[in-house]
């Protein structure tokens, strides 16, 4: 279910950053007030992420290199984990959270 943007204040966490490797990890944890989630990929190669299950190679959300980007809307909007998985080690993902 999508949140209900009407209802309360949206805070906007404070812009972060993480390592991503060669295996599949929570990159940014489960967060029951969040309402929306913006994520960049800063590295120069290829990141795919998963949501609530273990990011796999070549599949599931691509963020492609130099600034590939996903925002969660209404319609891929969860509250669960983030996992990250990389084809290198030392990639980075830039993102922003957004909660009530």
């Amino acid at each position: 279910m999508s949140p209900n943007l009407l209802v309360y204040t949206i805070n906007a966490e404070t812009p972060s950053r993480v390592g991503v490797g060669t295996v599949s990890e929570i990159v940014i944890p489960a967060n029951n007030n969040r309402v929306g989630l913006v994520v960049t990929n800063i590295s120069d190669q290829t990141i795919y992420l998963g949501i609530n299950n273990t990011a796999t190679l070549s599949a599931g959300i691509v963020l492609t290199p130099g600034g590939g980007a996903w925002s969660m809307d209404e319609y891929t909007y969860s509250n669960q984990p983030i996992t990250a998985i990389a084809h290198a080690s030392t990639l980075v993902i830039a993102f922003q959270e957004f909660s009530r």
